[in-house]
């Protein structure tokens, strides 16, 4: 990371840090970083048991979402062109029919067939671009990510997903190592690599994985921002930083905005409540599907 750091600096690939005093220009090449530890672990997941099919079906989507990003911080694509990137994202998961039509609903399963491939680059776009909308303070995606991986990888080991949860735990390794550089005061943004290749595992993951109901949990805060956004119309926002260091918001304008809506907190502050309110969904998805295996699916018998 160092190494991207310094060699992003010398060619000016920087994003400005507006919460801070003078708005200093930071290195925005932090997804590529990631995808680097993502693409070794998965690289490693030969050696394992495991279905290389699905395992790369998600690493075509990965790479494949981490060039869309980085199109995007070098060109600021408009967001028609954004959005119809990460339709194509899907294709790989798509191809490969990585996964199964079937969702296991409180009742039973259900088979949406044709319908659910469908359905899967809508999936790919709500995350995708709902992680990159859910942004804008030192360490939130990344933290946000790694609480979202790791909880849904739990999942994934408790619905016998392995392959999804070797993916998921991959990601979270690779965005724990990131905050090292990322926390505040970030030293590297993650930049739109980096918000692509966290919506493209998590997207990849629950599809290919038997966890789509609790990824429909785990992830319920980025549903809740996205609504927020497009009530603003997914005008970009990050508060207005005031003399003192801290920030507020005068309107709702996104999940983070609740945390300062009309009165002023420090950022750090910020981070750690929108990453508690992704811990607790983490928490009870978790919570959930050791519910629904251990007594729903016997009950059902399926």
């Amino acid at each position: 990371m160092p190494w991207l750091i310094a060699s992003s600096n010398r060619t000016g690939f920087t994003g400005k840090d507006l919460h801070k005093n003078g708005t200093p220009q930071i290195p925005k090449i932090g997804g590529i970083g990631c995808f680097a530890g993502l693409a070794a672990a998965l690289t490693i997941s030969g050696l394992l048991n495991l279905d290389y099919r699905l395992l790369f079906a998600i690493f075509l989507s990965a790479t494949l979402a981490v060039l869309a990003g980085l199109i995007d911080d070098l060109f600021t694509l408009r967001k028609v062109a954004l959005v119809a990137l990460t339709f194509l994202i899907s294709l790989p998961i798509i191809a490969f029919h990585a996964g199964s039509s079937r969702i296991y609903i409180p009742f039973g399963p259900q088979d949406l067939g044709s319908l659910f491939w469908v359905l899967v680059p809508f999936a790919f776009a709500f995350l995708m671009n709902g992680v990159n909308i859910y942004a804008g303070f030192n360490g939130l995606e990344a933290g946000l990510g790694l609480v979202s991986s790791f909880s849904l990888a739990a999942c994934a080991v408790i619905y016998g997903s392995l392959e999804s949860a070797f993916s998921l735990f991959a990601l979270a390794g690779a965005l724990l190592a990131l905050l090292k550089w990322n926390s505040f005061p970030a030293k590297v943004f993650i930049g739109g690599s980096g918000t692509f290749l966290i919506g493209a595992v998590l997207a990849s993951s629950i599809i290919a994985g038997s966890i789509k109901i609790v990824g429909i949990i785990a992830l319920f805060p980025y549903l809740v921002n996205f609504i927020l956004r497009a009530f603003d119309r997914f005008n970009w926002s990050v508060g207005e930083t005031l003399p003192d260091g801290t920030v507020i918001s005068r309107k709702l304008s996104a999940l983070w905005a609740v945390f300062m809506h009309k009165s002023s907190t420090n950022e750090q502050r910020i981070v750690n409540r929108c990453i508690a309110v992704q811990i607790v969904f983490g928490l009870v998805a978790v919570i959930f599907a050791y519910y629904h295996v251990t007594f729903i699916i016997p009950r059902l018998g399926t």
